[in-house]
């Protein structure tokens, strides 16, 4: 690749892609232990035959990010991937025909493109990120010798050090946020209620989101044995790490931190469908996944997904048929604005949210590294508990049966 720089102008149908893949992988903290690792390449495909090669580009990949994280590489290698792409579609328009021949101003009209295709701001500085490795990566390297090692300076931030972009990019205005991120504490036990007759196998995985504010990619690395039930105030007490249960597939959902994790046992609403899924669902494959399909493999985080959907609308019929003025706008409102699993996490965060007093609780009870993730969401562990449970003690002997006393498929 040193030497044979990518060709720009190759004729056949072929554009670059994101290639997962699984390798043995040497852990060198257990000495002759060897285990499987997700990664990220960068391939070329063709269009027309529908194959994909491994292209040797994905040293730059591997020299960054190789003992990162599966979703680390992922995100890397699909921004790389797009900015190839837009090089191969633009081509003659920017006048390049190989990698040699790029510049800083390329760059920095990917990104504008990527602003005047309405792209959030965000995802436009994280592509920018991207592309400073990739053009430091290319310059070592002796791809490109028109553009020096000194474009790209070293500095020192809060956490960590980087390199500064060399890029001018437009950035688009910030605008505010158009997803949903949490659920009138109200409507849970209908959401729940909802979860159980339409979607039962994720319906504990919902109550963990809930009351633990797990992820889905979190929920989905479950075994049946990393589940314990705490002997003094009944929490669930989960061990999170990362399990490789689905290597044949491509997605590859995985534990953003490796924790014990507690969630909330509330009315016994936990244990009870705690107790209900492990009869109900056992797995086939001897994974001893929590969460399974019906084929009884563990459960994917598309499949989750899946099952989410379909909660949701039941959810919004409920709502719009069956309430009465503000339950009909809420449905509306949930209607028409995005949202998604995460609700439950987002959910979690504000029910613990009560009363401010150290940042430090509210970032341990949702598992987060980072304390400027809770800033904004600080509490105690036990009051809290005991003002939730006090929420909902009659919440769910008055107002479900309300809705909940009729037909679905009406």
């Amino acid at each position: 690749m040193r030497t044979n720089v990518i060709n720009l102008d190759a004729s056949k149908d072929i554009k670059f892609c994101m290639v997962p893949v699984w390798i043995d992988y040497a852990f060198f903290r257990t000495i002759g232990e060897i285990k499987q690792k997700h990664i990220a390449l960068i391939g070329l495909k063709d269009m027309t035959m529908d194959v994909e090669v491994i292209h040797p580009i994905s040293d730059f990949i591997m020299e960054n990010w190789k003992h990162r994280e599966f979703n680390t590489q992922r995100k890397h290698a699909n921004n790389t991937v797009k900015f190839l792409n837009y090089l191969l579609e633009n081509k003659r328009k920017l006048n390049i025909l190989t990698l040699r021949d790029l510049n800083i101003a390329h760059g920095t009209q990917y990104l504008n493109s990527l602003s005047s295709d309405g792209v959030g701001r965000d995802t436009v500085k994280d592509a920018e990120r991207t592309l400073t490795f990739f053009y430091l990566w290319l310059v070592k390297t002796r791809c490109i010798s028109s553009i020096s090692k000194d474009t790209f300076q070293k500095k020192e931030g809060k956490f960590c050090s980087y390199y500064e972009s060399p890029f001018k990019p437009i950035y688009p205005s910030k605008k505010p946020r158009e997803i949903e991120h949490t659920l009138p504490h109200s409507y849970i036990p209908l959401l729940l209620e909802v979860a159980i007759m339409v979607a039962k196998p994720i319906a504990l995985g919902i109550y963990f989101q809930i009351f633990g504010g797990l992820r889905v990619s979190e929920v989905v690395n479950l075994k049946r044995t990393q589940v314990a039930h705490g002997m003094r105030k009944g929490d669930f007490i989960l061990k999170l790490q990362n399990q490789n249960f689905r290597v044949d597939l491509k997605e590859h959902p995985s534990v953003k931190k490796v924790r014990a994790q507690q969630v909330l046992q509330i009315n016994d609403w936990g244990l009870s469908l705690f107790s209900d899924h492990i009869q109900l669902y056992q797995p086939m494959d001897g994974s001893n996944a929590l969460f399974i399909n019906r084929d009884g493999l563990p459960l994917s985080g598309r499949s989750y997904r899946q099952y989410f959907e379909k909660v949701k609308k039941t959810f919004i019929k409920l709502l719009e048929q069956k309430g009465d003025s503000e339950q009909k706008l809420l449905a509306h409102h949930l209607k028409y604005i995005k949202w998604s699993t995460h609700i439950g996490r987002g959910t979690f965060t504000n029910m613990v949210a009560e009363n401010v007093e150290n940042p430090y609780e509210i970032a341990h009870l949702r598992g987060d590294s980072n304390i400027n993730s809770a800033l904004t969401y600080m509490v105690s562990t036990n009051r809290i508990h005991k003002k939730i449970e006090g929420k909902f003690s009659q919440m769910h002997e008055s107002y479900i049966p309300k809705l909940m006393d009729y037909n679905l498929e009406d």
